[in-house]
Formats: structure tokens, sequence, C-alpha cells
């Protein structure tokens, strides 16, 4: 949970950058105070009564390797 819009932003922006994957920046208030906290895109679920400030993207995005394709020996 961050204080702030720019703590969660800059924080979104780092674990972006690092696992190559795209953020949420959401909003919402626990009592009465606004908090912002981070998530990643993938998977990702709206949590009751928050709103989405922003989408923080990776600089460099991960590349996802295919698996090599399996050769079987008994002609298969």
């Amino acid at each position: 949970m961050y204080g702030t819009l720019d703590e969660a932003v800059a924080e979104a922006t780092t674990m972006a950058d690092l696992r190559g994957t795209s953020f949420c920046v959401v909003s919402g208030r626990k009592k009465g105070v606004p908090v912002f906290r981070v998530y990643p895109l993938k998977g990702f679920g709206l949590p009751q009564g928050g709103t989405l400030e922003t989408v923080v993207e990776p600089r460099t995005e991960r590349l996802e390797f295919e698996p090599h394709e399996k050769t079987s020996s008994n002609g298969f």
C-alpha cells in the first residue's frame, strides 16, 4: 500500500522493468484515506471499490520462449 499516486507509480515502474510485464496502479479508500496498490496486469481483476488509475508498461518486454518441439523416438 502506498500513500500517494507518485509512490505507487514509481514502484509499478520498477516492478514492470524488473519483470518485463505491465503493472496497474489501483486506488481505493481505507478508513476514509486514499490508498494506492500495485498489481500485475496479467490475471488482473479490479478489487471491489477500487479505481484503475494507470497502467505502467515496461521499457523492454520480456520475451516468452516456446518450448522445443518434442521429438519422440517411437514414431509419435
